[in-house]
């Protein structure tokens, strides 16, 4: 009786958060433009992108410099290191950005 009850609720479950998606329609899809968006949006994008993908690369570099080292660190200031060099490396690639922009 409980098995039946909980496949009942996934099934209604499943329509009210598919029924939205099955309601779109591909006649009515139109690109975004150029300007659709203003370019501090789009450099902020950008940036977010650069930052929060560099960090599982910087991490373990991060790690590994110091295991190489042999410093004793802990999670969070790895983490604290690995988060400033990918917002330096954010920075960095807004600056030449502007520069290469004129």
């Amino acid at each position: 009786m409980k098995k039946t009850i909980v496949i009942i609720i996934m099934i209604c479950f499943s329509f009210l958060v598919c029924s939205p998606v099955f309601a779109l329609s591909l006649d009515n899809y139109e690109p975004y433009g150029k300007d659709e968006f203003p370019k501090w949006a789009l450099d902020l994008r950008r940036a977010e992108c650069i930052f929060f993908g560099g960090i599982p690369i910087a991490f373990p570099l991060t790690a590994l410099t110091f295991s190489l080292f042999k410093q004793d660190t802990n999670f969070l200031k790895t983490l604290g290191i690995a988060c400033s060099v990918t917002a330096v490396i954010a920075i960095v690639d807004y600056v030449l950005g502007v520069i290469n922009e004129d």
